[in-house]
């Protein structure tokens, strides 16, 4: 898990480069009106570490294997209003507390909680470090889609 947890910091910290350096129109632009802005996959992905946060803690403080349930991704970004009611700065500062916190918590984790199972909701089993490194999968392509500048 010492792997990720440098994956994730890095991941942070080319975030926080990537965005900031964003022009505020390629940004806040929706390609479609079925398509998140630049802004709502940011705001995707708080969304994203609030509820990843809640997995690893429930792993983390039990011996059982929990069962984790999935949330309606579309429907979180359009009742947050990510596209509306915020700026990105404080999305990207969200985003790395977020972050914060979810390394925190796992720099606590001992081996055995790494090989501790969760159970999703489509009944595939992962332990604790394999949710954690999906977890940076997803952050990264969603990095990628930021970066692409053909969603413009």
């Amino acid at each position: 898990m010492i792997k990720s947890f440098d994956q994730l910091e890095l991941l942070l910290a080319e975030f926080s480069r990537v965005v900031s350096a964003m022009d505020e129109a390629s940004f806040v632009n929706k390609p479609s009106p079925e398509k998140w802005s630049k802004m709502e996959i940011l705001g995707h992905l708080c969304d994203s570490a609030a509820n990843n946060h809640v997995r690893f803690m429930r792993i983390l403080t039990t011996d059982e294997p929990i069962t984790m349930d999935g949330y309606a991704q579309d429907d979180w970004v359009k009742r947050h209003g990510y596209q509306h009611y915020y700026h990105r700065e404080e999305l990207l500062l969200l985003w790395n507390q977020l972050n914060g916190l979810i390394l925190n918590a796992l720099r606590s984790a001992t081996e055995s909680d790494g090989a501790k199972r969760c159970v999703l909701t489509d009944g595939t089993s992962l332990t604790l470090d394999e949710l954690f490194e999906d977890y940076i999968r997803h952050a990264e392509h969603h990095l990628g889609q930021i970066r692409d500048i053909r969603r413009e």
